[in-house]
């Protein structure tokens, strides 16, 4: 064998390997926030030992976990002294208003994922979290991450939809509306835009807190129910968002409520999709294809769609045309408009 041939092998056997222990650093996060070792370090605690009291941890575990913690770049570490970067400052450690970690310290989705072989064999979930009896406890803390790193994107998409234009009168339908966070990025953008939120009960307690703290409240009704069977009236709205719904929900559930919605908007008014979009022959980009698998461990029916499927659908329900519009995301957010 030549040192040619060599290194390849090594190269390929390496990558292997890798891939074998990508699990390692979202166990690693997992169990420093569940541990709240950025909090601990946030609050003046800083050599291994002071962590590890704080924490109720063993001395030996904790230098561990701390020192794994560097080389990801979520710790700072000199002459035995640890530091949040500033990222982790703002968004790892437990009392900041910008924390991300509730959904990242829960173990829902490691549990789920655990039980991807048996989930491909059966082509089912052991749990799907959009059951309403599993939604109203999962829900509420996806969506407290989610909301801050949705805030910024959702103020881009109320800037391409020019809902501030001129300062006209909009009515919004956020359907499965989580924390708010799209329909929040509406209201601030035009102040006579109105938006009615659409999710169950135990969600909507959650998103009217995010009104308050954004100061749109005034501007929001709430509809309590189920996507798939509420009444959304007709003609009644202007633009109607799906901010991440149509992956948990699956195409048949998804079809029937683009119909629906058309029926809801009024006459020239859009519905804004934004979801995980994989190309048209699914080779990429990796993460909508890994999406699906993220769907078919945790929901009956769901799956990421691509842009040709979603432009069927969304003619069959009646729009006149569809067009995607880049927000710099992962995948574009697809605009249909009801003529």
């Amino acid at each position: 064998m030549t040192v040619l041939a060599t290194r390849y092998e090594s190269m390929e056997t390496d990558k292997f390997l890798q891939l074998h222990l990508a699990f390692a650093p979202s166990r690693i996060l997992m169990a420093a926030l569940q541990l709240r070792v950025f909090s601990h370090i946030a609050a003046g605690n800083n050599s291994a030992a002071a962590i590890a009291r704080s924490a109720g941890a063993s001395e030996r575990g904790m230098r561990m976990l701390l020192d794994a913690l560097v080389p990801l770049d979520l710790l700072g570490k000199a002459h035995g002294v640890y530091s949040l970067p500033p990222a982790s400052q703002q968004y790892l450690v437990h009392e900041s208003p910008d924390y991300l970690g509730y959904m990242m310290e829960n173990e829902a989705l490691w549990a789920a994922w655990s039980d991807l072989t048996e989930c491909v064999r059966t082509g089912r979930p052991s749990a799907a979290v959009n059951r309403r009896e599993t939604a109203e406890e999962f829900f509420p803390v996806l969506v407290q991450g989610l909301h801050i790193t949705h805030r910024e994107p959702a103020r881009r998409l109320a800037r391409a939809l020019e809902s501030g234009d001129s300062g006209r009168s909009l009515q919004v339908l956020d359907v499965a509306c989580g924390s708010g966070v799209w329909g929040i990025a509406m209201a601030e953008a035009n102040p006579h835009a109105h938006v009615t939120a659409l999710d169950f009960p135990k969600v909507l307690d959650l998103t009217r807190k995010f009104t308050l703290q954004h100061g749109v409240e005034s501007q929001f009704d709430f509809l309590s129910g189920d996507l798939k069977e509420t009444d959304l009236g007709e003609s009644r709205f202007d633009l109607a968002l799906l901010g991440n719904i149509v992956h948990s929900e699956g195409e048949r559930s998804s079809r029937h409520l683009f119909t629906r919605l058309h029926r809801a908007l009024r006459p020239g008014g859009r519905v804004a999709i934004l979801d995980m979009v994989p190309n048209d022959d699914r080779t990429g980009p990796m993460f909508p294809l890994m999406f699906a698998l993220n769907m078919l461990v945790n929901t009956d029916e769901g799956d990421t769609y691509t842009l040709a499927e979603y432009s069927q659908w969304l003619r069959e329900a009646g729009f006149a045309r569809s067009e995607p519009v880049d927000l710099g995301l992962h995948s574009p957010v697809i605009v249909a408009n009801r003529e």
